[in-house]
């Protein structure tokens, strides 16, 4: 069973109880929320053009986030996060290099900024909701993007110094999300499960990429 499957399982049984016993109404309205999540990003294959193919293992990372809730059911918030997945490629030679192939690994590393607005479907401490956000997404990974370079710098005791680097890929891209999950407050802390897909404004003959991903939240309310 995928893990999507399992954590959806794992939510839905863990949220049963508190459904039944939940208060009529919450007190979220004019609240303010700090919360920090757990992130989980589904592996992924892809097939590009040519017949080169990637695979990305589960990734894991984290965020946090700053939150207004505007009544009981209308939620505003600015959310950053990172996280890190390791991928395997096989690149198909053309040319005179037709046949062959060119195995290579690494690690991909991102760090993202959004602006989220979330809408509780009901007034209780215990609501199923949606969210949709977008913002801007940082992608490093260590291919080379071109031949080795030097680079020199001053140190301020050892005096000049030269290294050779070799320039990678990275880049900064328009991105935006959908989910939706389970909330519980309890008190003046709130729980949240989510499934939510990631996109990113990949260019190219690619376009948009789409990822998976499960996260928990846990925070604090005040006001």
């Amino acid at each position: 069973m995928k893990l999507k499957h399992l954590l959806t399982l794992a939510l839905l049984a863990a949220a049963a109880p508190a459904l039944a016993q939940a208060p009529a109404r919450g007190n979220r309205a004019g609240s303010y929320e700090f919360y920090f999540s757990p992130v989980f990003t589904e592996s992924k294959s892809q097939t590009f053009d040519g017949g080169t193919s990637a695979r990305t293992d589960t990734g894991y990372g984290f965020g946090f986030g700053f939150a207004r809730n505007f009544d009981a059911h209308w939620n505003g918030a600015v959310e950053f996060a990172w996280g890190e997945t390791y991928y395997r490629t096989t690149m198909q030679g053309s040319g005179p290099n037709a046949g062959q192939t060119i195995n290579s690994s690494g690690a991909i590393d991102t760090s993202m900024i959004r602006f989220a607005g979330t809408w509780n479907m009901l007034a209780s401490n215990v609501t199923p909701f949606v969210t949709v956000g977008a913002g801007w997404t940082h992608v490093y990974t260590d291919l080379p993007a071109g031949p080795p370079q030097n680079s020199c710098w001053y140190y301020p005791w050892w005096g000049p110094v030269c290294t050779t680097y070799i320039p990678t890929q990275n880049t900064t891209k328009f991105s935006y999300n959908g989910g939706l999950g389970v909330r519980w407050d309890v008190g003046p802390y709130l729980v949240r499960g989510l499934y939510n897909v990631q996109s990113i404004d990949i260019g190219g003959a690619q376009g948009q990429g789409h990822w998976n991903q499960f996260r928990l939240d846990f925070g604090i309310r005040f006001r």
